[in-house]
Protein backbone atom coordinates (compact mmCIF):
# COMPACT_ATOMS: atom_id res chain seq x y z
CA UNK A 1 0.00 0.00 0.00
CA UNK A 2 1.45 3.69 -0.78
CA UNK A 3 0.36 5.02 2.34
CA UNK A 4 3.62 3.87 4.63
CA UNK A 5 6.83 4.69 3.67
CA UNK A 6 10.13 5.57 5.27
CA UNK A 7 8.85 8.83 6.57
CA UNK A 8 7.34 6.67 9.55
CA UNK A 9 10.58 6.50 10.75
CA UNK A 10 11.07 10.80 11.16
CA UNK A 11 7.28 12.11 11.76
CA UNK A 12 6.87 13.09 15.30
CA UNK A 13 3.62 14.39 16.89
CA UNK A 14 1.56 16.29 19.35
CA UNK A 15 -1.65 14.78 21.28
CA UNK A 16 -5.05 16.02 20.39
CA UNK A 17 -8.48 14.87 20.86
CA UNK A 18 -11.01 14.87 18.45
CA UNK A 19 -14.04 13.40 16.96
CA UNK A 20 -15.61 12.94 13.55
CA UNK A 21 -18.30 15.45 13.47
CA UNK A 22 -19.64 14.12 10.44
CA UNK A 23 -20.95 10.87 12.25
CA UNK A 24 -24.13 11.96 13.72
CA UNK A 25 -26.30 8.53 14.03
CA UNK A 26 -26.60 7.33 17.54
CA UNK A 27 -24.79 4.09 18.45
CA UNK A 28 -24.46 1.29 21.15
CA UNK A 29 -23.32 2.87 24.34
CA UNK A 30 -20.19 0.10 24.67
CA UNK A 31 -19.18 1.24 21.53
CA UNK A 32 -19.40 5.52 21.81
CA UNK A 33 -16.94 5.29 24.41
CA UNK A 34 -14.29 3.02 21.59
CA UNK A 35 -14.32 6.80 20.24
CA UNK A 36 -12.86 8.85 22.79
CA UNK A 37 -9.41 7.98 21.93
CA UNK A 38 -6.17 10.32 21.86
CA UNK A 39 -4.96 10.82 18.78
CA UNK A 40 -1.61 12.55 17.03
CA UNK A 41 -1.82 15.54 15.28
CA UNK A 42 -0.58 15.27 11.82
CA UNK A 43 2.18 17.01 10.01
CA UNK A 44 2.17 17.67 6.17
CA UNK A 45 4.40 14.75 4.46
CA UNK A 46 5.21 14.11 1.07
CA UNK A 47 2.67 11.18 0.27
CA UNK A 48 -0.35 13.92 1.33
CA UNK A 49 -1.28 12.90 -2.65
CA UNK A 50 -4.04 11.01 -4.14
CA UNK A 51 -2.79 7.42 -4.59
CA UNK A 52 -1.80 7.06 -1.52
CA UNK A 53 -5.78 6.92 -0.22
CA UNK A 54 -6.63 3.39 -2.70
CA UNK A 55 -4.91 0.09 -2.34
CA UNK A 56 -2.16 -1.19 -4.63
CA UNK A 57 -3.20 -5.08 -3.09
CA UNK A 58 -4.46 -7.38 -5.16
CA UNK A 59 -5.21 -10.61 -3.99
CA UNK A 60 -6.61 -9.76 -0.71
CA UNK A 61 -8.80 -12.54 -1.61
CA UNK A 62 -6.12 -15.38 -0.49
CA UNK A 63 -6.88 -14.21 3.25
CA UNK A 64 -10.56 -14.87 3.62
CA UNK A 65 -10.15 -18.45 5.13
CA UNK A 66 -8.15 -16.69 8.07
CA UNK A 67 -9.86 -13.81 8.80
CA UNK A 68 -13.44 -14.74 8.13
CA UNK A 69 -15.99 -14.37 10.55
CA UNK A 70 -13.59 -13.43 13.43
CA UNK A 71 -15.70 -10.17 14.65
CA UNK A 72 -14.38 -7.99 17.70
CA UNK A 73 -12.30 -4.51 16.88
CA UNK A 74 -10.61 -4.19 13.61
CA UNK A 75 -7.74 -1.26 13.32
CA UNK A 76 -6.49 -0.86 9.95
CA UNK A 77 -3.87 1.10 8.29
CA UNK A 78 -4.97 2.87 5.13
CA UNK A 79 -8.17 3.42 3.37
CA UNK A 80 -10.85 1.28 1.56
CA UNK A 81 -9.61 -2.28 1.64
CA UNK A 82 -9.81 -2.24 5.24
CA UNK A 83 -13.93 -2.54 5.01
CA UNK A 84 -13.28 -5.33 2.52
CA UNK A 85 -11.47 -7.14 5.20
CA UNK A 86 -13.91 -6.06 7.73
CA UNK A 87 -16.34 -7.38 5.74
CA UNK A 88 -14.92 -10.75 5.62
CA UNK A 89 -14.10 -11.06 9.27
CA UNK A 90 -17.47 -9.39 10.28
CA UNK A 91 -15.98 -6.61 12.75
CA UNK A 92 -18.05 -5.36 14.92
CA UNK A 93 -16.07 -2.03 15.05
CA UNK A 94 -13.50 -0.75 13.21
CA UNK A 95 -10.63 2.29 13.31
CA UNK A 96 -9.15 3.83 10.01
CA UNK A 97 -5.76 4.91 10.50
CA UNK A 98 -3.61 7.13 8.73
CA UNK A 99 -0.15 9.12 9.02
CA UNK A 100 -1.47 11.71 6.32
CA UNK A 101 -4.05 14.55 6.21
CA UNK A 102 -5.09 12.93 2.70
CA UNK A 103 -5.94 9.62 4.12
CA UNK A 104 -7.82 11.18 7.22
CA UNK A 105 -10.02 13.43 5.19
CA UNK A 106 -10.91 10.59 2.51
CA UNK A 107 -11.55 8.09 4.88
CA UNK A 108 -13.99 10.72 6.70
CA UNK A 109 -15.47 11.17 3.09
CA UNK A 110 -16.15 7.52 2.45
CA UNK A 111 -17.71 7.18 5.33
CA UNK A 112 -19.86 10.10 5.40
CA UNK A 113 -21.09 8.34 1.82
CA UNK A 114 -21.81 5.10 3.44
CA UNK A 115 -23.66 6.68 5.64
CA UNK A 116 -25.53 8.18 2.90
CA UNK A 117 -26.03 5.02 0.53
CA UNK A 118 -28.27 2.42 1.48
CA UNK A 119 -26.66 0.53 -1.70
CA UNK A 120 -23.72 -0.84 -3.03
CA UNK A 121 -24.46 0.75 -6.20
CA UNK A 122 -25.78 3.88 -4.37
CA UNK A 123 -21.98 4.10 -2.70
CA UNK A 124 -20.38 3.56 -6.13
CA UNK A 125 -21.94 6.46 -8.07
CA UNK A 126 -20.85 9.02 -5.64
CA UNK A 127 -17.21 8.21 -6.56
CA UNK A 128 -18.76 7.83 -10.72
CA UNK A 129 -17.98 10.30 -13.31
CA UNK A 130 -21.87 10.16 -13.59
CA UNK A 131 -22.18 10.72 -9.58
CA UNK A 132 -19.93 12.98 -9.23
CA UNK A 133 -22.35 16.37 -9.32
CA UNK A 134 -24.11 14.80 -6.40
CA UNK A 135 -21.30 13.75 -4.39
CA UNK A 136 -20.17 17.53 -4.94
CA UNK A 137 -23.53 18.85 -3.58
CA UNK A 138 -24.04 16.28 -0.79
CA UNK A 139 -20.32 17.33 0.46
CA UNK A 140 -21.41 21.29 0.31
CA UNK A 141 -25.01 20.76 1.58
CA UNK A 142 -24.01 18.15 5.09
CA UNK A 143 -20.47 18.31 5.52
CA UNK A 144 -18.49 20.53 8.07
CA UNK A 145 -15.67 22.34 6.02
CA UNK A 146 -16.74 21.60 2.31
CA UNK A 147 -14.07 22.96 0.51
CA UNK A 148 -11.46 21.09 2.15
CA UNK A 149 -13.33 17.91 1.30
CA UNK A 150 -13.60 19.43 -1.88
CA UNK A 151 -10.78 19.66 -2.49
CA UNK A 152 -9.98 16.12 -1.43
CA UNK A 153 -12.36 14.52 -3.26
CA UNK A 154 -10.76 16.00 -6.72
CA UNK A 155 -7.54 14.78 -5.56
CA UNK A 156 -8.06 11.50 -5.47
CA UNK A 157 -11.06 10.57 -7.54
CA UNK A 158 -9.38 9.43 -10.53
CA UNK A 159 -7.40 6.63 -8.30
CA UNK A 160 -10.51 5.72 -6.29
CA UNK A 161 -12.25 4.95 -10.04
CA UNK A 162 -9.74 3.14 -11.08
CA UNK A 163 -9.08 1.51 -7.60
CA UNK A 164 -13.30 0.55 -7.82
CA UNK A 165 -12.93 -1.00 -11.36
CA UNK A 166 -10.22 -3.44 -10.47
CA UNK A 167 -12.17 -4.16 -7.34
CA UNK A 168 -14.62 -5.72 -9.71
CA UNK A 169 -12.28 -6.97 -11.93
CA UNK A 170 -10.55 -9.26 -9.41
CA UNK A 171 -13.41 -10.17 -7.81
CA UNK A 172 -14.59 -11.76 -11.08
CA UNK A 173 -11.54 -12.84 -12.13
CA UNK A 174 -11.17 -15.05 -8.57
CA UNK A 175 -14.77 -15.86 -8.13
CA UNK A 176 -15.19 -13.76 -4.36
CA UNK A 177 -17.26 -11.40 -2.69
CA UNK A 178 -16.54 -7.96 -1.33
CA UNK A 179 -18.53 -5.50 -0.05
CA UNK A 180 -18.76 -3.46 -3.14
CA UNK A 181 -20.26 -6.81 -5.22
CA UNK A 182 -22.01 -8.29 -2.38
CA UNK A 183 -25.60 -6.87 -1.14
CA UNK A 184 -24.99 -8.67 2.51
CA UNK A 185 -21.61 -7.92 3.04
CA UNK A 186 -22.56 -3.56 1.82
CA UNK A 187 -25.47 -3.99 4.64
CA UNK A 188 -22.85 -5.15 7.05
CA UNK A 189 -20.17 -1.90 6.11
CA UNK A 190 -23.58 0.52 5.82
CA UNK A 191 -25.08 -0.20 9.63
CA UNK A 192 -21.55 0.06 11.01
CA UNK A 193 -21.12 3.41 9.19
CA UNK A 194 -25.07 4.56 9.85
CA UNK A 195 -24.15 3.70 13.82
CA UNK A 196 -20.69 5.25 13.54
CA UNK A 197 -18.88 2.20 14.29
CA UNK A 198 -16.55 3.32 11.53
CA UNK A 199 -14.21 5.32 12.79
CA UNK A 200 -11.23 7.28 10.93
CA UNK A 201 -8.44 8.20 12.81
CA UNK A 202 -5.20 10.06 12.70
CA UNK A 203 -2.23 7.41 13.71
CA UNK A 204 0.75 6.38 12.88
CA UNK A 205 2.08 2.73 13.70
CA UNK A 206 5.59 4.32 15.35
CA UNK A 207 3.31 6.88 17.17
CA UNK A 208 3.31 6.92 20.87
CA UNK A 209 -0.69 8.39 21.35
CA UNK A 210 -3.07 6.93 18.70
CA UNK A 211 -2.29 3.21 19.24
CA UNK A 212 -1.70 2.83 22.52
CA UNK A 213 -5.22 4.87 23.19
CA UNK A 214 -6.58 2.56 21.12
CA UNK A 215 -5.63 -0.41 23.12
CA UNK A 216 -6.26 1.05 26.29
CA UNK A 217 -9.65 2.11 25.58
CA UNK A 218 -10.34 -1.70 24.24
CA UNK A 219 -9.19 -2.93 27.63
CA UNK A 220 -11.28 -0.26 29.92
CA UNK A 221 -14.24 -1.55 27.95
CA UNK A 222 -13.59 -5.22 27.90
CA UNK A 223 -13.43 -5.69 24.15
CA UNK A 224 -10.64 -7.33 21.75
CA UNK A 225 -8.66 -6.83 19.11
CA UNK A 226 -10.00 -8.86 16.35
CA UNK A 227 -7.72 -7.86 13.00
CA UNK A 228 -5.24 -5.66 12.90
CA UNK A 229 -3.64 -4.82 9.38
CA UNK A 230 -0.24 -2.81 8.47
CA UNK A 231 -0.41 -3.48 5.08
CA UNK A 232 3.26 -3.46 3.83
CA UNK A 233 4.17 -0.90 6.14
CA UNK A 234 6.63 -3.26 8.74
CA UNK A 235 9.04 -3.68 5.74
CA UNK A 236 10.21 -0.26 6.59
CA UNK A 237 11.07 -0.78 10.12
CA UNK A 238 12.81 -2.56 12.72
CA UNK A 239 10.34 -3.27 15.54
CA UNK A 240 11.22 -0.41 18.30
CA UNK A 241 10.25 0.07 22.33
CA UNK A 242 7.06 2.20 21.29
CA UNK A 243 5.28 -0.28 18.48
CA UNK A 244 6.13 -2.93 20.45
CA UNK A 245 4.53 -1.65 24.08
CA UNK A 246 1.28 -0.33 21.62
CA UNK A 247 0.92 -3.57 20.21
CA UNK A 248 1.51 -5.69 23.59
CA UNK A 249 -0.88 -3.08 24.97
CA UNK A 250 -3.90 -4.23 22.75
CA UNK A 251 -6.23 -6.96 24.30
CA UNK A 252 -6.52 -10.08 22.39
CA UNK A 253 -7.69 -13.41 22.05
CA UNK A 254 -6.95 -16.96 20.28
CA UNK A 255 -8.68 -15.80 17.55
CA UNK A 256 -6.84 -12.03 17.29
CA UNK A 257 -5.17 -11.83 14.09
CA UNK A 258 -1.99 -10.47 12.60
CA UNK A 259 -2.55 -9.00 8.93
CA UNK A 260 0.64 -8.25 6.37
CA UNK A 261 1.53 -7.87 3.27
CA UNK A 262 5.02 -7.83 1.68
CA UNK A 263 6.89 -6.80 -1.57
CA UNK A 264 10.65 -7.01 -0.85
CA UNK A 265 12.86 -10.69 -0.82
CA UNK A 266 10.94 -12.23 -3.38
CA UNK A 267 12.92 -14.91 -3.84
CA UNK A 268 11.98 -16.04 -0.12
CA UNK A 269 8.39 -14.54 -0.13
CA UNK A 270 7.07 -15.24 -3.75
CA UNK A 271 4.38 -12.65 -4.90
CA UNK A 272 0.63 -13.87 -4.69
CA UNK A 273 -0.47 -14.81 -8.65
CA UNK A 274 -2.28 -11.90 -9.84
CA UNK A 275 -1.15 -9.66 -6.73
CA UNK A 276 0.48 -7.17 -9.37
CA UNK A 277 -2.60 -6.64 -12.02
CA UNK A 278 -2.34 -3.24 -11.08
CA UNK A 279 0.77 -2.00 -10.24
CA UNK A 280 4.27 -3.17 -11.36
CA UNK A 281 4.35 -4.46 -7.28
CA UNK A 282 3.51 -7.47 -6.36
CA UNK A 283 3.17 -8.72 -2.76
CA UNK A 284 3.03 -11.79 -0.70
CA UNK A 285 0.29 -12.21 1.88
CA UNK A 286 0.94 -13.16 5.53
CA UNK A 287 -1.67 -14.08 8.46
CA UNK A 288 -0.16 -14.07 12.46
CA UNK A 289 -2.32 -14.91 15.20
CA UNK A 290 -2.01 -11.99 17.66
CA UNK A 291 -1.11 -13.83 20.71
CA UNK A 292 1.94 -14.94 18.07
CA UNK A 293 2.82 -11.51 17.38
CA UNK A 294 2.89 -10.61 21.18
CA UNK A 295 4.57 -13.32 22.10
CA UNK A 296 7.68 -12.51 19.62
CA UNK A 297 7.53 -8.69 20.89
CA UNK A 298 7.73 -9.54 23.92
CA UNK A 299 10.30 -12.94 24.17
CA UNK A 300 12.92 -11.69 21.39
CA UNK A 301 15.44 -8.92 22.32
CA UNK A 302 17.26 -8.23 19.79
CA UNK A 303 16.46 -5.86 16.69
CA UNK A 304 13.77 -7.71 14.02
CA UNK A 305 11.19 -7.38 11.93
CA UNK A 306 8.35 -9.19 10.16
CA UNK A 307 10.77 -10.78 7.86
CA UNK A 308 12.60 -12.68 11.00
CA UNK A 309 9.21 -13.72 12.05
CA UNK A 310 7.87 -15.55 8.82
CA UNK A 311 11.06 -16.59 8.23
CA UNK A 312 11.95 -18.65 11.34
CA UNK A 313 7.95 -19.04 12.34
CA UNK A 314 5.93 -19.08 9.29
CA UNK A 315 4.59 -21.80 7.22
CA UNK A 316 5.36 -20.65 3.68
CA UNK A 317 2.83 -21.35 0.37
CA UNK A 318 4.88 -20.11 -2.27
CA UNK A 319 2.92 -21.05 -5.25
CA UNK A 320 -0.19 -19.22 -3.35
CA UNK A 321 2.19 -16.25 -2.03
CA UNK A 322 0.98 -16.63 1.59
CA UNK A 323 2.66 -17.48 4.80
CA UNK A 324 0.70 -18.16 7.92
CA UNK A 325 2.69 -17.75 11.56
CA UNK A 326 1.12 -19.45 14.23
CA UNK A 327 3.81 -20.15 16.66
CA UNK A 328 6.35 -17.89 18.90
CA UNK A 329 9.68 -17.41 18.30
CA UNK A 330 12.15 -21.11 18.46
CA UNK A 331 15.55 -21.51 19.92
CA UNK A 332 17.47 -19.35 17.23
CA UNK A 333 15.71 -16.24 18.25
CA UNK A 334 15.51 -16.87 22.43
Amino acid sequence: MYSYFKILKCLFFFVSFVSLSSCNATFGKKYSYLREIRQETLVPTRWDVGNTTVSNEDRLDILIPYVKNIGNVYIGVGSEQNLTIAAWAKSEFIYLMDFTSVVVSANEMMVFFLQESPTKEKFLYYYSKTGEEDAMKLIREKLPNPESYTKVYKKIIRFVRKRHKTNLVLAELYQYKMFQTDDDQYAHIHRLAKEGKIFPVRGNLLGNVTLQSIGENLRKNDLHLGIIYFSNAEEYFYYPNQFKNSILNLPMNDESAVVRTLSVKKNTFPWAPGSDISTKLGFHYCVQSGNSFQEWLTLVKFPFRSLHIMEESGKIDPKLGFTYVKNGPGSNSL
